[in-house]
């Protein structure tokens, strides 16, 4: 009942505010002038490399409900680093979230540990989790909570998705090892409605609205709100435990999930003013999220859970700042800052044993696990400064500073005398900066050079275990490091610009994160004495593409990667699925990207991608000084090849002039890989993963009303990102949008 109520009343909200936005003063051009716009402004030339993967030479897309410039794909595609621009907005018919945009990308493997607001983590290039930095706006979002993670975080909510493969530039100060990813918002000053609705399988609810408003004086308001329910109570094929034995089964059997219930509620607030003659751009933000999620097992399958839950609230102010010319010609100023404060409560106090079956037997004991009633409250705060400055038109200048701060407080009502040790209850500071500083060098529009330096510094304070037996004996410890990073990168055009060759070097560092030195005061153990991790990064690229009579267009991506990581941080589970990340001293990877797509016009496409990633252990000797037993062995619970393929077919005039039908199908491939290390023994291993998917979108009026259709992994694959923890099986969904813009 108490669930029936929160959707209607969110879908209530949700239709007012549509109706309001829609029907007042935004409404006045109507539905009439907005085609006449469209017509006007369509071409021919610019819909026939419309894709997923951006293009670097287009000047303008055909989005269906609007025709936008590609200018800033173009840029960011043509630059000297390893980076793909995704453009998010042709895909907003569709019930992606940001995660599954990411996973199409070739190279890109984005993980999660199950259904809708499970854990995630992106895989790139062989490097994983907190290896691949994640910013919103060139923002860290180190300090948020995961209820803004990318897997909640519906397609619209982004124009474009910048995808770093190994290089970073030094306007993301942040400190990433593998890569980084940067989701770009639309700031744009236009006056908009987007609003959807969508339902699918396992009691699916997922809705979302965007505002934009523009006035004359220069004042702009931006609002994006959006929510995520879903029962997850999907089947899952795993052992289960015999409650009057104790035993865990050898065979396993087909359950349903009955405790992983999921809903998050997130609104994003912008105002401020545009082309003001002290300000280009003034904004203020708040951003306020909140989850609530049951926990049905461990990070290992057989551990199961009956009463175990999650919340967690984030209120975040920010404010961005921008000015061109600020003083001098050619001098750019831009200054962004976020400040989350993060609320997170763990409960375990249901005295039970369950099994999958979901049969239990009572306890005299507290708690299914570790018995908690926590509270942690994080304070992260993130900073941004980025000053430019263009000599002429070959010379380009760029220092930036990150900044982030991060400090936690925790308390424990159900604290037993296991837990109420000194250790939960000292502080938890990490405390990060990254100065960075570059010059690029144009002498022609066909090759460009960048030389960068970056200085990296740490401060953590936290609790370290000094006992030297297995009794805890913990003391606040202080920690600093300083670290010096370089890098070059440089790219060159040929044949009439068709052919783009990149190559770039980088030598970088990252710096533990929080959940890795603190915990998550679950089932994540923190290692406050992590050293940062540090790596001599090499990307080489080829970029081809061409177009014929207009109407065919073919694209093509190479890439060859080279990664040589000292003190690499691995996170390992165990037995009672206990997850902790140690340093593990030296391993190499190695590997390549390839990815193929032909067009033809606005109407079809097919392509693929196919990656792999040979990432070892390099490190002869274990801890004891001994012949290690997993030297050479690849890294473990990482996917080392994948691959994807997609089609697309669009009917045009179906049942009225400006109206357009497009199937589309697309398939992911995930070769086997092992759980553990294969020296080791044991061998277990994630089997081999085939899913498809398929869509249909029905877009009305030039896209002002839109329907979809969709069958995700339509062939009921069992699906594995993480050690055991099973995906969804088959499910469907059906979406509907409507959208209002006016120029």
């Amino acid at each position: 009942m108490i669930r029936s109520n929160y959707i209607r009343r969110g879908m209530l909200v949700l239709c007012m505010l549509v109706n309001y936005f829609a029907s007042t003063a935004w409404a006045q051009n109507g539905t009439d002038s907005l085609k006449n716009d469209l017509r006007q402004k369509r071409s021919q030339q610019d819909n026939r490399k419309n894709s997923l993967y951006g293009d670097r030479f287009k000047k303008t897309q055909h989005l269906g409900e609007v025709v936008v410039r590609g200018n800033q794909v173009k840029r960011v595609n043509s630059s000297a680093f390893n980076v793909m621009a995704v453009d998010t907005r042709r895909l907003r018919n569709t019930n992606l979230d940001l995660a599954h945009v990411l996973d199409r990308v070739s190279g890109v493997k984005v993980r999660e540990d199950g259904g809708l607001g499970s854990g995630v983590s992106i895989n790139l290039n062989g490097f994983t989790g907190k290896h691949v930095k994640l910013f919103i706006d060139g923002v860290p979002m180190d300090g948020a909570a995961s209820s803004f993670g990318i897997n909640n975080i519906p397609a619209s909510f982004a124009n474009r998705i910048e995808v770093y493969k190994g290089v970073v530039p030094v306007d993301f100060g942040g400190d990433a090892l593998g890569g980084a990813v940067n989701i770009v918002t639309d700031h744009s000053p236009h006056t908009y409605v987007d609003a959807s609705y969508s339902y699918g399988s396992f009691n699916t609810h997922r809705s979302n609205l965007s505002l934009g408003w523009t006035g004359k004086q220069g004042f702009t308001i931006r609002l994006n709100a959006y929510q995520n329910y879903s029962d997850n109570d999907y089947k899952v094929k795993t052992q289960w435990t015999d409650l009057e034995t104790n035993a865990v089964s050898k065979d396993e059997a087909w359950f349903r999930r009955f405790h992983d219930q999921y809903h998050n509620e997130a609104v994003i607030l912008q105002l401020g003013v545009v082309d003001k003659p002290w300000a280009d751009k003034l904004l203020f933000g708040l951003n306020y999220t909140h989850e609530y999620a049951q926990i049905q097992n461990a990070n290992l399958m057989k551990i199961v859970f009956g009463g175990k839950y999650r919340t967690a609230h984030d209120l975040a102010p920010s404010l961005l700042y921008e000015k061109r010319n600020i003083g001098v010609q050619g001098l750019n100023f831009r200054l962004s800052a976020r400040y989350d404060m993060v609320k997170t409560n763990n409960v375990d106090t249901l005295s039970r044993t369950y099994s999958w079956t979901g049969e239990y037997r009572e306890n005299a004991y507290q708690g299914e696990g570790v018995p908690t009633l926590a509270e942690f409250k994080g304070y992260t705060f993130a900073g941004v400064a980025n000053l430019t400055y263009h000599l002429g038109d070959r010379h380009f200048f760029t220092l930036n500073d990150t900044y982030t701060h991060y400090r936690r407080r925790t308390t424990n009502s159900a604290a037993n005398s296991v837990q109420q040790i000194a250790s939960t209850f000292m502080r938890r500071i990490n405390q990060k900066n990254v100065l960075g500083l570059s010059y690029k060098f144009l002498p022609g529009e066909h090759w460009n050079l960048v030389a960068f330096l970056k200085y990296y510094s740490s401060l953590v304070k936290g609790p370290v275990n000094v006992a030297s037996s297995g009794r805890a004996d913990y003391v606040e410890q202080e920690r600093s490091t300083d670290a010096l990073g370089w890098g070059a990168a440089g790219t060159y055009f040929l044949l009439n610009k068709d052919l783009q060759v990149k190559l770039s070097y980088e030598r970088t560092y990252r710096l533990p994160s929080d959940r890795e030195l603190f915990g998550d005061g679950d089932y994540e153990d923190g290692n406050a004495t992590l050293r940062p991790e540090k790596s001599d990064n090499v990307n080489l690229n080829l970029g081809y593409q061409h177009t014929w009579n207009e109407a065919h267009t073919f694209s093509l991506d190479a890439g060859l990667n080279y990664r040589n990581v000292q003190d690499y941080i691995i996170r390992t589970i165990g037995q009672k699925g206990v997850a902790v990340s140690t340093n593990h001293g030296k391993i190499l990877g190695l590997g390549m990207d390839l990815g193929a797509h032909y067009y033809y016009k606005d109407v079809a496409s097919i392509g693929g991608n196919f990656s792999m990633q040979n990432t070892r252990n390099k490190e002869r000797l274990n801890s004891i000084g001994a012949e290690s037993v997993t030297y050479n062995n690849r890294v473990p619970n990482i996917p080392y090849a994948f691959g994807g393929a997609d089609a697309s077919y669009t009917f045009k005039h179906v049942l009225g002039k400006s109206n357009r039908l497009t199937i589309g199908w697309n398939m992911r491939y995930v070769h086997k890989f092992f759980r553990s290390w294969s020296g080791e023994g044991a061998k277990l291993y994630v089997p081999n993963q085939l899913s498809h998917d398929a869509n249909l979108v029905y877009a009305i009026q030039g896209g002002r009303y839109n329907v979809s259709l969709e069958a995700n992994n339509f062939t009921n694959a069992l699906l594995y990102d993480n050690y055991s923890l099973q995906k969804p099986g088959r499910n469907f969904s059906v979406k509907f949008r409507y959208v209002f813009y006016k120029q």
